[in-house]
């Protein structure tokens, strides 16, 4: 196994370049690849034990905070449930805290080994991924948990009492933020295959009816039980970012297709 090195890799350090740019990329040894790695993983085991401890700290405040937002009175069925689901919230918290620190290592690590027009690409592409992620999670936080958890509500009669266990609670809305934030990946991933000439916007376009149905599958599967109003909650702003995503695919699009048609001018010119 071995790493590929870019033309303008720094000079004077082991296993990189130090001549000019029309050189072949020199090759690492397996070895010192593995030790390298060895030191990434470490160093994210590290920064995310770190973020889990101050984690532990902040921990209280958010499941008061998650609680009030939703149900108001959470209740724990056993003596370590209180305990467990905090050292869980700690352990995501720290993970999303040392999340940039990470990101930077895995950053470094592979960045030697990509050309100059893979670096211009990823690195946008993985930042807007990581951004996309955090807003969707936050929007599943601040907005689609209690949503959802006040329509749900609104079918409960007056002789019913709701008491809602903490870890079914914290599941919930775990799941919902992992589901929104892959969701709000929907915009990145059309401005690629956009950008790859995979799709186009008029393409996305005609899809719409699919899209819509495609999106209420997606509810259907991502919200709990078979809840018609849930499945519309989410339903409807999904339905929303894939109008948005086609809008963004046109803005791809067009520099696109200006390049294709100065390409082609400049073939027939040639000939």
């Amino acid at each position: 196994m071995t790493r590929r090195f870019a033309p303008d890799a720094r000079p004077g350090r082991p296993g990189r370049r130090d001549s000019g740019a029309g050189d072949p990329p020199r090759e690492m040894p397996f070895l010192h690849h593995l030790a390298e790695l060895r030191s990434v993983l470490i160093h994210t085991l590290i920064a995310t034990v770190v973020g889990a401890i101050a984690g532990w700290v902040l921990a209280p405040r958010v499941l008061e905070d998650v609680i009030r937002r939703t149900v108001r009175v959470a209740v724990v069925l056993s003596p370590v449930e209180a305990v467990n689901e905090r050292f869980k919230l700690a352990l995501i918290l720290g993970l999303a805290m040392a999340l940039p620190y990470v990101f930077y290592r895995i950053w470094r690590f592979i960045v030697p080994g990509l050309l100059r027009r893979e670096r211009s690409m990823i690195l946008p592409m993985a930042l807007a991924s990581m951004l996309l992620f955090g807003l969707g999670a936050w929007a599943a936080y601040g907005y689609v948990v209690p949503l959802v958890i006040q329509v749900l509500s609104a079918f409960m009669t007056p002789s019913m009492k709701s008491e809602i266990r903490l870890s079914a609670l914290l599941s919930f809305v775990y799941n919902l933020a992992l589901a929104c934030g892959l969701v709000f990946q929907l915009p990145l991933v059309t401005m690629a295959l956009t950008a790859m000439g995979l799709v186009t916007p008029k393409f996305l376009l005609r899809q719409w009816r699919y899209a819509i149905v495609g999106v209420f599958i997606i509810t259907a599967v991502i919200t709990p039980g078979d809840v018609v109003s849930a499945q519309i909650v989410m339903g409807i702003p999904m339905t929303a970012l894939y109008f948005l995503s086609v809008g963004l695919s046109y803005l791809v699009a067009r520099p696109r297709k200006r390049a294709e048609v100065v390409e082609d001018s400049g073939e027939v010119q040639g000939a």
